[in-house]
């Protein structure tokens, strides 16, 4: 897959200058031997917006909104290539994202590696710059520490223009330009239902009941609680392994979902346009870290050890059944006036296949039916589904099953559309597709077209 990313200009130039009133912020050295210092200039110039969805060999792109776009805060990494020397510096305002940026820094001459990040914390910062590979283990409390307030935080490294090397040469009065693309730490995870033909209700693979767009709402469980600042090259999170994530408290690595899925988000209608038209374009979802899988051991068949290191979604639909107590083919209202006031009814297990359609009030009623049937059956035999409510699970990025392609990588949003439901007693519950959409940050871009991870 082709990633659309936001591409800035850097223009370093050693040229002293007097000050700059955003860069106040004390630089760091690590204590290595110093070669002489001289004052550098860096210019970010951000040029003019291509916002739009774009077309890569048949994969889309979707904008990013204002506010999830928003640089408030940025931060140049300056070290020597392996690692030493360490510097950084600061710019804060408002519309960064839509401004020429100046930054003074006191380096030495010589190849050089930088990186940038937005919006980082001030001890997301110090973390870099105390530990030797410089992209520590990020821990968070909560998704919203990285994504709310216009914190979205974005990080990328700075390369030669001309020949995309990270190894950068600072030469003394020579302007050397470079570039930098930032991505998102995160991902995002949205729902869509393809409904029926101008009305409300979600497609299901048998015409045996109504399910309302607004009664299906959905979770995210096992998100990741950990991240690496900048991106690695395998994609690579700080639970990659698997082996060693079973093996680890898992409240120590994961998020477990705080509401339960029926009080979840609600799905929205799926729509084509809103992928391929921009300006109509899906901004819904669930934030999430990123979760990469290294399958290095065998997992169980029930996908319990599965859920226990991949994100999943959790999916709650309500259903109102079309045939009850022997009646069939009742409109929503009279089969709502049949079933108490939740919506809660009763199936059978006990019964042959042309009978697994047929739904009851209450339990007692059900073993009256089935008894003029001819089948004798118990209380035990029933199945429940309180309020109505059925529930579905489907891992994010690979529906039908577990895999490496299960884990969900940075800066992506992914668009799942249920193509219709199946409902009562089936081994088959949800037909999905999966569309992983490069998320395109939004502003004054210059749009590069690269080759993404997938």
């Amino acid at each position: 897959m082709r990633h659309l990313k936001l591409t800035y200009n850097l223009l370093v130039a050693l040229i002293a200058i007097a000050g700059f009133s955003g860069c106040s912020q004390d630089e760091f050295v690590e204590g290595q031997e110093m070669q002489p210092q001289i004052e550098a200039q860096l210019m970010l110039s951000i040029s003019m917006p291509q916002i739009g969805t774009r077309a890569v060999d048949g994969e889309k792109t979707l904008s990013g909104t204002t506010e999830e776009s928003k640089c408030r805060k940025l931060t140049l990494f300056i070290m020597d290539t392996n690692g030493t020397n360490i510097q950084d510096k600061t710019i804060t305002g408002e519309d960064l994202e839509n401004e020429f940026l100046y930054f003074v820094v006191n380096t030495s001459i010589g190849n050089k590696k930088i990186f940038v990040a937005a919006n980082m914390t001030d001890t997301q910062i110090e973390s870099i710059k105390a530990t030797p590979d410089h992209n520590p283990e990020q821990l968070i409390n909560n998704i919203g520490d990285i994504t709310e307030d216009n914190s979205f935080l974005m990080t990328g490294q700075a390369v030669t223009e001309g020949s995309n090397s990270e190894i950068i040469n600072i030469e003394e009065h020579k302007m050397t330009r470079i570039k930098a693309t930032l991505t998102r730490v995160m991902s995002k995870v949205l729902l869509t239902c393809t409904t029926k033909s101008n009305t409300e209700y979600v497609n299901l693979t048998k015409d045996n009941g109504y399910i309302r767009l607004s009664d299906v709402h959905y979770i995210l469980e096992t998100t990741n609680k950990k991240f690496f600042p900048f991106k690695k090259a395998n994609n690579e999170d700080p639970n990659f392994t698997m082996s060693t994530t079973l093996n680890t408290n898992y409240d120590a690595n994961f998020f477990t979902a705080v509401t339960n899925v029926t009080a979840g988000e609600n799905a929205v209608k799926y729509d084509i346009q809103r992928i391929e038209e921009d300006d109509k374009r899906y901004t819904e979802g669930i934030y999430c870290l990123e979760n990469t899988i290294n399958i290095d051991t065998e997992s169980s068949n029930d996908f319990s050890d599965a859920q226990k290191v991949a994100t999943y979604l959790k999916v709650a639909a309500k259903f109102t059944p079309k045939n009850i107590d022997g009646e069939t083919n009742l409109t929503e209202q009279e089969a709502k006036n049949r079933l108490s006031g939740n919506g809660t009814f009763y199936t059978c297990k006990k019964v042959p296949t042309s009978m697994k359609d047929m739904c009851y009030s209450n339990i007692n009623t059900g073993i009256d039916y089935l008894r003029e049937s001819g089948l004798t059956v118990t209380a035990n035999d029933f199945i429940t589904y309180e309020g109505g409510w059925q529930y579905y699970e489907t891992f994010v990025n690979s529906p039908t099953d577990f895999s490496v392609a299960s884990g969900i990588i940075r800066n992506n949003y992914y668009i799942i559309n249920v193509t219709a439901f199946n409902t009562l007693q089936s081994d088959k519950t949800i037909e999905v597709n999966t569309t992983m959409i490069p998320w395109v940050l939004k502003g004054r871009t210059t749009i590069d077209v690269e080759t993404g991870n997938n």
